[in-house]
C-alpha cells in the first residue's frame, strides 16, 4: 500500500494524518503511536502503532491482566465486574 500526501508542519509542530490513511491502517483517535527517526536514513520517520507491539493495559485502572476487549479498549477482570455491577 503507498499512499502519498503532503502536509504542512502547523504553528504547534503538528502534522495532518489523513482519515483515508487512518482507516487503512487501522488506527483510531486515541491510539499511541511511536515515532522513530534513523540517523542514517536521511530524512526519514517512523509511525508505528504502539499498542500492536506492547502488552494492552486496562482503560481503567492499567492493570496488565486483561480480562475482555470492548471497543478496541482493554478491560481487566476487576474493572469488568465493577461496570458490570452498575448495569
Amino acid at each position: 500500500m503507498k499512499i502519498s500526501h503532503s502536509h504542512k508542519i502547523d504553528a504547534l509542530n503538528r502534522i495532518l494524518l489523513p482519515k483515508e490513511l487512518l482507516r487503512k491502517l487501522g488506527w483510531k483517535r486515541g491510539d499511541t503511536l511511536s515515532l522513530c527517526s534513523d540517523e542514517g536514513a536521511g530524512e526519514t520517520l517512523t509511525l508505528r502503532l504502539l499498542t500492536k507491539y506492547t502488552e494492552p493495559k486496562c482503560f481503567y485502572c492499567e492493570r496488565v491482566d486483561i480480562e475482555i476487549i470492548i471497543n478496541r479498549k482493554a478491560v481487566c477482570a476487576d474493572c469488568l465486574e465493577k461496570a458490570l455491577e452498575k448495569l
